[in-house]
């Protein structure tokens, strides 16, 4: 299924070393399905994890993980890493690593796409840190799962 999550981020914006910062954050928002059906369309989603920009070549890396709780509670927890440029886009990886209650052996992957506004705020930093609020989507353009 194809799915997507508009998410706001909070967190720390860091200069790490010239023409380097890291975000350290956690990512919230909601989980849609592209045809509104299955046990993953409205789920909660929150992701804690980090984006690193090398300002000098323009690129990006991050990594993290994802706790996705359904209605009910039950929850699916997940990992994820990407690598892109910055303000295009940071795609890897997305694999779901279980849950709780009727998502307990849930097993899946999909590639994915961070898409975020984080290294705008890179210019605004005056000291080593700054908060920040960004905002983004990810989109999972092939996003399999199976519930045994």
């Amino acid at each position: 299924m194809e799915a997507t999550a508009g998410w706001i981020a909070e967190g720390q914006l860091y200069r790490v070393k010239e023409n380097h910062a890291l975000f350290v954050g956690t990512f919230e928002g909601l989980l849609f399905a592209k045809n509104k059906q299955g046990q993953l369309d409205g789920i909660k989603m929150v992701c804690p994890g980090l984006i690193e920009m090398d300002l000098a070549n323009g690129k990006e890396s991050g990594a993290g993980r994802c706790i996705f709780t359904s209605r009910n509670a039950d929850r699916i927890y997940a990992k994820w890493n990407c690598a892109g440029e910055l303000l295009q886009g940071c795609r890897g990886d997305f694999e779901l690593l279980g849950g709780t209650g009727r998502f307990e052996n849930i097993t899946g992957n999909s590639a994915f796409e961070i898409r975020s506004d984080v290294a705008e705020y890179v210019p605004k930093m005056t000291e080593s840190s700054l908060d920040v609020t960004a905002r983004g989507v990810t989109v999972w353009p092939a996003l399999t799962y199976k519930i045994p």
